[in-house]
């Protein structure tokens, strides 16, 4: 679907809206922040990062890499670490299997890889601890229909990611798409299926364990997507689902909708106010199109080609 059948469908109140679809009256005077954006692309399999004010072109790739494991980049992230500096953090798969893998940044060395037994939809790092947590969902197509899904923990045995190893068996959560480590908390979110939710990651010597702060839960999201950080106010989550991008107060778990555009599949919003996001179109390609969408200056970046399912910010900060 090209960029005119978005906005035709933005002028006829249907879901298929265009980055002015989420545009916010206090943001719309302001002027566009610089930074760096990086991209699954599902039918290429790649993971690109770009300049938010160029073109998605060949020739302005900054830094590009074909992640281990056949099937779909569903997540990628970087971090920031004492023992093998800044790493990218991601996960591919397809309904039936999935590899979560990590490279070093600079040289793009594959540090650590591991098979995963479901689809997984993100891969998230504990700062201090070091471990990693993959989330999937369930085999087959998803959808409403689709049932179970689990958290695989991975613990490290010294400073570096190399040494990650399984930490006991996964933990069962239903359809689990989204991570976020919340540095100030220590605790690590989940989302997926009707939940929001945090955990405790409980560590020893030789173990890793996930404990739910069950006073954190949040049972009211349809088919709940992406958990990202707003950058801008440190002290809310921004969460999307099949019907909405949610703003959730992490001091009192109030929800909050801030836009009803369904289908988003990535939401951030920049410490400049600039929101990010990426979304499907009913009766497109369910993960998503070609667009990367910035509602400040109501651009839509678009990767010719391609299918974006997740966009994120080139930052190794959790908040």
């Amino acid at each position: 679907m090209d960029r005119r059948s978005l906005l035709k469908g933005a002028l006829a109140g249907v879901v298929a809206a265009p980055a002015a679809g989420l545009l916010t009256a206090e943001a719309a005077s302001a002027a566009p922040a610089a930074f760096n954006v990086l991209i699954g692309d599902v039918n290429s399999g790649k993971i690109f990062l770009f300049a938010r004010n160029k073109a998605f072109t060949d020739a302005n790739i900054k830094w590009s890499l074909n992640p281990a494991g056949a099937g779909h980049p569903m997540d990628h992230r970087f971090r920031a670490t004492s023992g093998d500096g800044q790493i990218l953090l991601a996960v591919t798969g397809t309904p039936t299997s999935g590899t979560a893998s990590i490279y070093r940044r600079g040289d793009k060395k594959k540090l650590w890889q591991a098979n995963v037994p479901n689809y997984p939809h993100a891969i998230e790092r504990a700062r201090g601890t070091g471990v990693v947590v993959v989330a999937g969902r369930s085999h087959g197509s998803g959808g409403g229909s689709a049932t179970g899904g689990s958290l695989h923990v991975f613990r490290p045995t010294d400073s570096h990611s190399g040494s990650l190893v399984r930490a006991g068996s996964p933990v069962p959560f239903h359809q689990a798409h989204g991570l976020l480590w919340d540095p100030e908390l220590e605790r690590m979110w989940v989302s997926g299926g009707k939940r929001l939710t945090a955990y405790r990651i409980v560590t020893t010597a030789s173990s890793a364990r996930l404990v739910e702060d069950t006073a954190r839960r949040l049972d009211t999201f349809t088919r709940a997507h992406d958990v990202q950080p707003d950058h801008q106010r440190p002290g809310r989550l921004l969460v999307t689902d099949t019907y909405g991008v949610y703003a959730v107060d992490k001091s009192t778990m109030k929800k909050t909708t801030l836009h009803t555009r369904r289908l988003v599949k990535s939401y951030v919003r920049h410490s400049s106010g600039e929101q990010m996001w990426t979304g499907a179109v009913q009766g497109g390609n369910a993960f998503g199109t070609k667009y990367v969408h910035f509602n400040i200056s109501g651009v839509a970046r678009a990767r010719q080609g391609a299918v974006i399912y997740r966009a994120r910010l080139d930052t190794t900060a959790y908040a």
